[in-house]
C-alpha cells in the first residue's frame, strides 16, 4: 500500500510542470503566404518588441507587440532572406523567413 501511495505522489509530481517554466508555445507562426507572416504569441511577450534584420544583420524595422496576432509584411522589401526577433526581457525567438 506505501509502494502504490508513493508511486502515486511521484508520478503526480513528474506530470504538473514546473512553475516559471517557458511555455512552449509562446510563439506559434500562422502562415507564411504571399509576403506575408503572421503568427501568434501568448500573452507573456505583449510588450515585446519585433526586430527585422536582412541577411547582412541590419536593423531593417523594429515593432512593438502590442497584440496576440501580428502580421509582418515584407511586400515592399527586396527578396531575401530575413530574421525576425521577438524580444522581451531575457527572452529571444528568431523566425528565418525567405521573401521571393
Amino acid at each position: 500500500m506505501k509502494t502504490l501511495i508513493s508511486l502515486t505522489i511521484v508520478a503526480v509530481l513528474f506530470s504538473t510542470p514546473l512553475l516559471g517554466r517557458e511555455s512552449d508555445d509562446s510563439l506559434k507562426v500562422l502562415s507564411t503566404k504571399r509576403s506575408v507572416l503572421y503568427f501568434k504569441v501568448s500573452k507573456d511577450l505583449l510588450g515585446a518588441t519585433i526586430q527585422i534584420e536582412n541577411e547582412e544583420h541590419d536593423l531593417i524595422e523594429s515593432i512593438p507587440v502590442d497584440q496576440k496576432k501580428m502580421i509582418v509584411d515584407f511586400f515592399y522589401l527586396a527578396p531575401g532572406a530575413y530574421t525576425i526577433k521577438i524580444k522581451k526581457d531575457n527572452l529571444e525567438y528568431a523566425i528565418d523567413y525567405f521573401n521571393e
